[in-house]
């Protein structure tokens, strides 16, 4: 099999991993409008395929893997959240190809960073994940981004006085693999962007890591512009690195670099 990924462009900073999400059945809106407190059902089944943590340049096949299952099976395959840098590389990759649709997908219906770009602009997202597709499939950018992004508003938390908001989700269980950005609009509302399949997760157990009184959790309806903000760095205390690389491992979570 042809690997479309030259080893050299990657650079050894790689912060992201790739797990396979195979769609089984497409539902409808991914949640209920802000102040809800609930995530409508998206009726569809999801397989995850995880191993043991592999060599860098094995991305590369995984990738190419995904891509080659959407193309021949006419399904939907998706990357989990990854960094700027990386994400450029691949979608540079996937420009020229006929054979699969590659769309990076940021949430909150924003513009993923230009290539080569670090630094996000209004109306920009940071962090993003790839949904690749048959190009026949007749899915959309829009609908892609909503089906594998959810947006969750913080209200009437303490900014300043709470852990940051990758602490508190990996106090949560869940993986920061599985979180795009996390925007601070002022010192009391944040919004992040995760998985579908751990918004409930969210919902249900965030609150309790978190400073402030009357915290409330949403989910934001798909045409909800995510506003403009300081992005909180992607980031762990030591602690919880280790803690959360040791479930990694019991668990079969794919990781690379």
């Amino acid at each position: 099999m042809k690997v479309f990924f030259p080893l050299a462009s990657l650079s050894m900073a790689l912060t992201a991993a790739f797990q396979p999400i195979s769609l089984h059945s497409c539902g409808g809106a991914v949640g209920s409008r802000c102040g809800s407190g609930s995530v409508k059902s998206k009726h569809r089944e999801y397989t995850r395929h995880t191993r043991p943590f592999a060599p860098l340049y094995s991305i590369f096949t995984d990738i190419e893997s995904l891509a080659t299952k959407a193309a021949d099976t006419w399904g939907i395959e998706s990357t989990l959240f990854m960094e700027p840098d990386i994400a450029s590389q691949i979608e540079e990759q996937f420009q020229d190809r006929g054979d699969v649709i590659a769309f990076r997908v940021v949430g909150g219906r924003r513009r993923s960073l230009p290539v080569g770009s670090d630094d996000a602009s209004p109306g920009e997202g940071r962090r993003s994940r790839f949904v690749l597709m048959h190009p026949d499939l007749g899915l959309d950018l829009a609908t892609a981004e909503s089906e594998y992004c959810t947006v969750i508003r913080v209200d009437n938390v303490n900014v300043a006085g709470s852990n940051t908001f990758p602490n508190a989700l990996a106090s949560i269980g869940v993986h920061l693999e599985n979180v795009g950005d996390i925007v601070v609009e002022d010192s009391s509302t944040v919004y992040l962007v995760v998985d579908p399949t751990v918004a409930k997760q969210c919902l249900r157990l965030l609150s309790k890591e978190l400073m402030g009184a009357g915290i409330n959790l949403s989910v934001c309806e798909d045409n909800e512009f995510m506003p403009d903000g300081e992005m909180q760095e992607m980031k762990l205390s030591r602690i919880l690195e280790r803690q959360m690389e040791r479930k990694k491992l019991e668990q079969g979570f794919v990781q690379f670099g």
